[in-house]
Protein backbone atom coordinates (compact mmCIF):
# COMPACT_ATOMS: atom_id res chain seq x y z
CA UNK A 1 0.00 0.00 0.00
CA UNK A 2 1.12 3.66 -0.89
CA UNK A 3 2.38 5.95 1.73
CA UNK A 4 -0.04 8.42 0.02
CA UNK A 5 -3.57 5.64 0.30
CA UNK A 6 -2.02 5.15 4.32
CA UNK A 7 -1.78 8.75 4.69
CA UNK A 8 -5.05 9.09 3.43
CA UNK A 9 -6.47 6.04 5.55
CA UNK A 10 -4.86 8.48 8.48
CA UNK A 11 -7.45 11.29 8.00
CA UNK A 12 -10.44 9.19 7.41
CA UNK A 13 -11.63 9.24 11.05
CA UNK A 14 -11.83 13.62 10.93
CA UNK A 15 -13.91 12.97 7.48
CA UNK A 16 -16.16 10.39 9.08
CA UNK A 17 -16.71 12.60 12.35
CA UNK A 18 -17.03 15.93 10.08
CA UNK A 19 -19.85 13.71 7.61
CA UNK A 20 -21.60 12.63 11.20
CA UNK A 21 -21.48 16.64 11.98
CA UNK A 22 -22.22 17.81 8.94
CA UNK A 23 -24.03 21.42 8.83
CA UNK A 24 -25.90 20.09 5.47
CA UNK A 25 -28.35 18.40 7.81
CA UNK A 26 -27.41 18.12 11.51
CA UNK A 27 -29.49 20.23 13.47
CA UNK A 28 -27.04 19.74 16.74
CA UNK A 29 -25.26 23.06 17.62
CA UNK A 30 -21.96 20.94 16.82
CA UNK A 31 -22.60 20.14 14.03
CA UNK A 32 -20.08 23.00 11.93
CA UNK A 33 -18.52 20.68 9.06
CA UNK A 34 -19.04 19.74 5.52
CA UNK A 35 -16.27 16.83 4.30
CA UNK A 36 -14.76 16.94 1.20
CA UNK A 37 -12.07 14.18 0.07
CA UNK A 38 -9.09 15.94 1.14
CA UNK A 39 -10.32 18.42 3.24
CA UNK A 40 -12.95 19.67 5.98
CA UNK A 41 -14.98 23.38 5.58
CA UNK A 42 -15.80 25.00 8.87
CA UNK A 43 -18.89 26.75 9.13
CA UNK A 44 -20.25 29.24 11.80
CA UNK A 45 -23.76 29.91 13.27
CA UNK A 46 -25.47 32.61 14.72
CA UNK A 47 -24.82 31.07 18.21
CA UNK A 48 -21.48 29.69 17.80
CA UNK A 49 -19.00 31.98 15.73
CA UNK A 50 -15.14 33.40 16.14
CA UNK A 51 -17.38 36.65 17.99
CA UNK A 52 -16.72 40.42 17.12
CA UNK A 53 -18.04 41.18 13.43
CA UNK A 54 -19.83 37.92 13.30
CA UNK A 55 -22.32 39.02 15.53
CA UNK A 56 -23.61 41.54 13.48
CA UNK A 57 -24.00 39.25 10.19
CA UNK A 58 -27.40 37.97 9.21
CA UNK A 59 -26.85 34.47 8.34
CA UNK A 60 -29.61 32.26 6.54
CA UNK A 61 -29.94 28.48 6.25
CA UNK A 62 -30.07 28.76 2.32
CA UNK A 63 -29.72 24.81 1.12
CA UNK A 64 -28.80 23.79 4.99
CA UNK A 65 -30.77 23.07 7.81
CA UNK A 66 -29.54 25.91 10.34
CA UNK A 67 -28.34 29.71 9.53
CA UNK A 68 -24.64 29.77 8.48
CA UNK A 69 -21.36 30.85 7.12
CA UNK A 70 -18.52 29.42 6.02
CA UNK A 71 -15.63 30.28 8.19
CA UNK A 72 -13.12 27.83 7.48
CA UNK A 73 -11.03 24.89 5.14
CA UNK A 74 -8.70 22.75 6.48
CA UNK A 75 -6.42 21.08 3.70
CA UNK A 76 -4.16 18.04 3.85
CA UNK A 77 -0.80 19.66 3.85
CA UNK A 78 1.58 16.77 2.19
CA UNK A 79 5.43 16.18 2.60
CA UNK A 80 7.39 16.84 -1.12
CA UNK A 81 9.03 13.41 -2.36
CA UNK A 82 8.58 10.23 -3.55
CA UNK A 83 6.41 8.89 -0.96
CA UNK A 84 4.21 11.48 0.11
CA UNK A 85 2.91 11.87 3.32
CA UNK A 86 0.35 14.03 5.43
CA UNK A 87 2.22 16.40 7.38
CA UNK A 88 0.28 18.84 8.64
CA UNK A 89 -3.33 20.45 8.55
CA UNK A 90 -3.52 23.92 6.58
CA UNK A 91 -6.16 25.91 7.62
CA UNK A 92 -7.67 29.22 5.21
CA UNK A 93 -10.22 31.42 5.95
CA UNK A 94 -11.87 34.22 4.56
CA UNK A 95 -14.78 36.15 5.75
CA UNK A 96 -16.50 36.37 2.75
CA UNK A 97 -20.10 37.09 4.69
CA UNK A 98 -18.01 40.00 6.47
CA UNK A 99 -17.08 41.67 3.43
CA UNK A 100 -20.92 40.92 1.84
CA UNK A 101 -22.36 42.52 5.18
CA UNK A 102 -20.04 45.77 4.19
CA UNK A 103 -18.43 45.19 7.42
CA UNK A 104 -15.14 44.58 6.05
CA UNK A 105 -12.77 45.49 2.64
CA UNK A 106 -11.97 42.26 0.50
CA UNK A 107 -8.30 43.18 1.68
CA UNK A 108 -9.29 42.22 5.54
CA UNK A 109 -11.26 38.83 5.43
CA UNK A 110 -8.03 36.20 4.78
CA UNK A 111 -6.74 34.77 7.78
CA UNK A 112 -8.05 36.77 10.43
CA UNK A 113 -6.39 36.03 13.50
CA UNK A 114 -9.72 35.51 15.62
CA UNK A 115 -10.82 33.59 12.43
CA UNK A 116 -7.99 30.83 12.55
CA UNK A 117 -8.39 30.59 16.17
CA UNK A 118 -11.95 29.69 16.35
CA UNK A 119 -11.31 27.61 13.56
CA UNK A 120 -8.46 25.64 15.03
CA UNK A 121 -10.68 25.19 18.24
CA UNK A 122 -13.13 23.92 16.12
CA UNK A 123 -11.14 21.53 14.12
CA UNK A 124 -9.23 20.12 17.63
CA UNK A 125 -12.93 19.32 18.97
CA UNK A 126 -13.53 17.38 15.41
CA UNK A 127 -10.42 15.40 16.21
CA UNK A 128 -11.35 14.44 19.20
CA UNK A 129 -15.35 13.63 18.49
CA UNK A 130 -13.15 11.70 15.82
CA UNK A 131 -11.75 7.72 16.06
CA UNK A 132 -8.99 9.21 14.98
CA UNK A 133 -5.23 7.33 16.14
CA UNK A 134 -2.15 9.81 17.72
CA UNK A 135 -2.23 13.02 17.80
CA UNK A 136 -3.62 16.01 15.05
CA UNK A 137 -1.18 16.79 12.89
CA UNK A 138 0.00 20.20 13.59
CA UNK A 139 -2.18 22.85 12.14
CA UNK A 140 -0.65 25.79 10.21
CA UNK A 141 -2.73 28.69 8.97
CA UNK A 142 -0.71 32.21 8.26
CA UNK A 143 -2.34 35.60 9.41
CA UNK A 144 -3.45 38.19 6.72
Amino acid sequence: MSSYTLAHRRMAPLLEAAREFDIGGNPHPAALFDARSACVNIWCTPSDHPGGLWAQVEMDAGAFCKPCACVASAYWQWSEGEHPTIIGIRLVTDAYELQRAGLLKTREIHNRPEDLAWAKQKLAWLWQASRAKGPMPPVVGEEG
